[in-house]
């Protein structure tokens, strides 16, 4: 216990001293978040407090190496162990300044996290069974490597995401740390219970400038490190006694920011918005709106991630019945908190709102094809140039079929897709509309607009598309009485507009 709490002091300290120095670089080198947007900070506050923390955890590791005992042997020993460290962390750690400093893109950060879960994985240090209670051990098999990888990037991503607030990500860190802590120790893994130890020292020295109002931010480059490092650890004591340490009690333990993330991705599903755009309904942002202050809110999430804390040390404490009552309360405890944060409302008014969006994409598109065609039969020499270019415009205006009649409905001119020709199937969610040609002398009469109902946008749109290709039409015949071939050709000049 000595080594823990030598290697938990030393990441506090070296935490308290390198978050100071490298927030004054960052105010110096204006390396800030300049907020807007989704931040909800409007002053540039620096973000390199990630850096500060790794370095922090990393020393106490390193200076651990030269001590001689037997945590420091078996450390060097367990070679998986260190290149997931030097492999996996060091690509995180890459991947999270390079963020930091130049905002890359989701993908980008999502190859970086797949990289370093690979590089755990084959190190062997793996999710190769998960126990549940009232059955043994469930062996993954070939699943292993997919669980590997999916559990490192949840993780990552989990913590990634709930670092929206002053003092939370690495609150939620510290809890979830310190009870994977306890957990390592009982089921006498050393290594990540040291581990931890660095993680939730190295974190709390940091929480000393980033409570609110904060002076420095987490960014990319803690939220990431830490994050795998946690995930490291719970894979780590799982692979070494996986009766009692499961994946689902590290599940519990991180579970306040993995239900963020998961209601992120389900949010975004529903609404059909991409799974990596951003938004502002992550719970802190939920709980801001309802009038909690950030301190207040972050108090809130805190009481959360404690009970969630304690449901996970039961699977330590507990017999498989008390497991699966804390499961059975949690479950339904779940749905209370998805209500009162009204995430169904938010779904269903991001929903409306993706739907406008697009309907408004396609009636400017739609309005462009029209004005395009409109301007097409001023200019048209000719019934067949005109026809041409309706012809050519009908898909983008929603048509699967145009007809110039004559007054007793006989086709002069027609226009259908292949699917609108098809007459053996009987549908009904059909959209067809006859307008007059009026005040033409020739045969041609009327025109017949029809196409599937799905098609139309909004039907005040599609009877406007109508009257707009007829008038221009009747334009195009009255300029040029013969010129079509046939009696299309024989329209008068004369008359009025059409109605």
């Amino acid at each position: 216990m000595r080594t823990y709490l030598v290697a938990f002091v030393l990441s506090l300290l070296c935490s308290l001293v390198l978050t100071k120095v490298l927030r004054d670089l960052a105010n110096r080198l204006q390396i800030v978040d300049t907020g807007g947007g989704r931040k909800i900070h409007k002053k540039p506050i620096p973000r390199l407090g990630g850096v500060a923390v790794t370095i922090s955890m990393a020393l106490p590791l390193i200076g651990l190496s030269f001590w001689q005992n037997d945590i420091s042997r078996e450390m060097l020993a367990d070679q998986p162990l260190l290149i997931s460290l030097l492999g996996g962390g060091g690509v995180m750690f890459v991947a999270g300044v390079f963020d930091d400093l130049t905002d890359a893109r989701a993908l980008v950060k999502l190859g970086a996290q797949i990289t370093a879960a690979l590089i755990v994985f084959y190190a062997g240090i793996r999710i190769e069974a998960v126990s549940v209670p009232f059955f043994s051990p469930v062996q993954l098999g070939v699943l292993s490597l997919p669980a590997t990888v999916f559990w490192l990037v949840l993780v990552m991503n989990a913590v990634n995401l709930i670092d929206g607030l002053d003092g939370l990500a690495g609150g939620v860190v510290v809890l979830a740390g310190g009870t994977l802590f306890v957990m390592s120790v009982i089921e006498d893994n050393v290594l990540a219970a040291l581990l931890l130890a660095v993680v939730v020292g190295g974190t709390m020295g940091f929480l000393a400038y980033n409570v609110s109002p904060a002076s420095i931010f987490l960014g990319d480059t803690g939220s990431l490190v830490l994050g795998f490092l946690l995930a490291l650890s719970s894979v780590h004591s799982a692979q070494k006694s996986y009766t009692l340490f499961s994946i689902l009690a590290a599940l519990l333990a991180l579970g306040l920011p993995i239900f963020d993330l998961g209601m992120a991705v389900i949010r975004r599903f529903l609404s059909g918005r991409p799974l990596f755009s951003g938004d502002q309904h992550h719970i802190h942002h939920i709980l801001l709106r309802k009038g909690f202050s950030q301190s207040q809110s972050a108090l809130v999430l805190f009481g959360g991630a404690i009970v969630l804390e304690v449901a996970a040390l039961t699977f330590i404490y507990a017999d498989d019945r008390l497991s699966a009552l804390a499961i059975a309360a949690l479950v339904p405890s779940l749905f209370v908190v998805v209500r009162l944060l009204g995430y169904g409302d938010i779904i269903r008014s991001a929903r409306r709102a993706t739907a406008l969006e697009e309907v408004d994409g396609k009636l400017r598109a739609r309005a462009s094809s029209l004005g395009a065609l409109r301007q097409a039969l001023r200019e048209a020499e000719g019934l067949d140039a005109g026809w041409a270019a309706v012809v050519a415009a009908a898909p983008a205006l929603g048509l699967d079929r145009v007809e110039l009649l004559t007054a007793d409905g006989a086709p002069l001119r027609a226009w259908a897709t292949e699917g609108a020709l098809r007459t053996e199937v009987h549908l009904q969610s059909l959209f067809v509309r006859d307008l007059a040609l009026h005040g033409l002398a020739g045969a041609a009469q009327r025109v017949r607009f029809g196409g599937h109902a799905e098609a139309q946008l909004l039907e005040p749109v599609g009877e406007l598309v109508c009257l707009v290709v007829t008038d221009g039409l009747v334009d195009l015949l009255r300029r040029a009485p013969r010129s079509g071939a046939g009696e299309a050709g024989e329209a008068g000049a004369t008359g009025e507009g059409p109605a």
